[in-house]
């Protein structure tokens, strides 16, 4: 990285407005667009304008306002582990919703074949990101030991 350009300060206003505005139009975006999808009787998924879309547009906004303001608190404060913690989960639980979005056509054995299938990728993902963390965290501990 050239010497040049620097990392933007955390305290700017006009950058942290920037981050949260975009991030929150892209979920307002995304959830609208999946909250517009109808299943036709045939299986096929269209889109179709209904008031949902708004309702779900607003959850996007919402809920990623509230996780920026818990996560990057404005003024001078620090974000705080309980905050944290409500960010994510406001910011999670509609993004799994939607996540789960193409299990809801599935059904009977199917259905529970395809939840075996992401479980154990769930299981497997954890772990290698459990991995990852102790090994950064073994190197900082050796690091700080020399």
């Amino acid at each position: 990285m050239p010497k040049s350009i620097t990392p933007p300060n955390s305290r700017d206003l006009a950058f942290r407005r920037m981050v949260s505005v975009s991030t929150a139009l892209c979920l307002v975006l995304a959830y609208g667009w999946l909250a517009g999808f109808v299943r036709q009787p045939n299986g096929d998924l269209i889109f179709h304008w209904r008031w949902l879309v708004l309702v779900w547009a607003f959850i996007g906004f919402v809920s990623t306002i509230y996780f920026w303001r818990k996560i990057w608190p404005p003024g001078n404060r620090t974000a705080t582990r309980g905050g944290i913690v409500k960010g994510i989960i406001a910011l999670a639980v509609p993004g799994t919703w939607w996540l789960i979005f193409p299990l809801r056509s599935q059904s009977g054995q199917h259905l529970w074949q395809v939840v075996e299938g992401l479980t154990a990728a769930v299981l497997v993902l954890t772990f290698g990101a459990w991995l990852i963390f102790r090994l950064g965290r073994a190197f900082e501990e050796n690091k700080e030991a020399e």
